[in-house]
């Protein structure tokens, strides 16, 4: 057989880490500019090559976009190349002449976060002021534009009571919304912000019920590449239409940083930096061997390495297992496992360790889907 060639369906390009806001969970701790990001002619070579690899779809991002004067030029080189386009924004920044600007470049989506559903739990984990306001404005005058929205909520402790309200902000608006768990990394998170297991599996019966109770259409919901996996009693949180079939980074997904430097996955950390778009083409990158290690099979480890799903799930999303194990092939956040470890007692001592640690306030939400507040009225 002859070797298959990687398609690189997804590249999300960090333009800039220069950023306006400064959010607790950012796992870049952006605020300042990288030291030696690529300049405009470096910029546009990388969006070249992106466009000639090609690549499917590319998500431009910060730190904050629109604080990287040469953002628009890449966004049109981009386009011209024929790759579908994502734009990423904290949405703060958004002006007349800018929402024009996005119109004429077309995109797939303009994707936004919302962290809480107040100002007083959004703004405080966002780090400004005001920026629960200018987000919602946002979700108003992007639509009206004629421009394709969805929202990202980045789980912490300090959000996760938030989702009822987030839902309520977005029933019935067409706006497409991801719901994803923040992960170690950021200089600005504490490690007891990180959702515990059994809080995250609360999460995902969040997600699950919301897409029983509304349809597509009403609230397009899903759970973000960290939400799984192969569970007996939630369904598939994914795109509908979707299975898991392992961690896509580094085979269909590539990250990009603002000095050039690539990951298989930009929610990675530093250390798992594969290369240098200054010292090597995209297209040697894609496809020599710089990445085979991330195409062979997973080695899974601890309680994946027995499991019955692991050949196809292959460990889960390598950003969790990471997190959370300290290595790739171990996710103790997947829907199965924990589902096993309830109604076996306890299996691993890590895992368990993190269920101690789990507050009262996680039987809120239990209680809660159980109670006619939840989930919220529909509209």
């Amino acid at each position: 057989m002859g070797e298959v060639r990687a398609t690189l369906q997804c590249c999300v390009w960090e333009l800039t880490l220069r950023c306006n806001l400064r959010c607790r969970h950012c796992g870049a701790t952006a605020g300042r500019a990288r030291a030696a990001e690529l300049s405009p002619a470096e910029a546009l070579r990388v969006a070249d090559e992106l466009a000639s690899l090609p690549a499917d779809e590319v998500t431009l991002m910060g730190g904050e976009l629109f604080l990287r004067p040469d953002w628009y030029a890449v966004a049109e080189r981009l386009r011209a190349g024929g790759v579908g386009l994502v734009v990423f924004t904290n949405a703060t920044l958004l002006n007349a002449e800018r929402i024009a600007q996005l119109r004429a470049l077309e995109p797939r989506t303009i994707g936004t976060s919302l962290d809480g559903g107040c100002a007083a739990v959004h703004d405080d984990i966002r780090g400004r002021a005001g920026a629960f306001a200018r987000t919602v404005a946002a979700l108003d005058a992007l639509p009206a534009a004629g421009l394709p929205v969805a929202v990202i909520t980045t789980l912490t402790r300090r959000n996760l009571y938030e989702l009822p309200g987030i839902a309520r902000l977005l029933v019935g608006r067409g706006i497409r919304w991801q719901i994803q768990c923040a992960g170690a990394g950021g200089e600005r998170l504490a490690s007891q912000d990180l959702l515990t297991p059994f809080e995250f599996y609360f999460a995902a019966r969040f997600i699950a019920r919301m897409r029983a109770t509304y349809s597509w259409e009403e609230l397009p919901v899903i759970g973000a590449h960290d939400f799984g996996y192969c569970s007996a009693q939630l369904p598939y949180l994914g795109m509908p239409g979707q299975v898991w079939m392992g961690c896509p980074a580094g085979r269909s997904v590539l990250g990009i940083q603002s000095n050039g430097r690539v990951k298989a996955c930009l929610s990675l950390p530093d250390d798992l930096v594969v290369g240098s778009l200054r010292e090597i083409s995209l297209t040697e990158l894609w496809q020599g061997d710089t990445l085979a290690s991330w195409r062979r099979p997973v080695e899974r480890a601890g309680f994946c390495a027995l499991c019955p799903h692991g050949a196809v799930c292959e460990g889960g999303c390598t950003g969790m297992a990471v997190t959370y194990s300290g290595r790739r092939g171990d996710d103790p956040c997947c829907l199965y496992r924990l589902e096993q470890i309830h109604q076996q007692g306890g299996y691993d001592a890590q895992t368990t360790q993190a269920f101690e640690g789990t507050t009262s306030a996680t039987a809120a939400i239990a209680a809660a889907t159980t109670s006619g507040d939840y989930p919220p009225a529909r509209v």
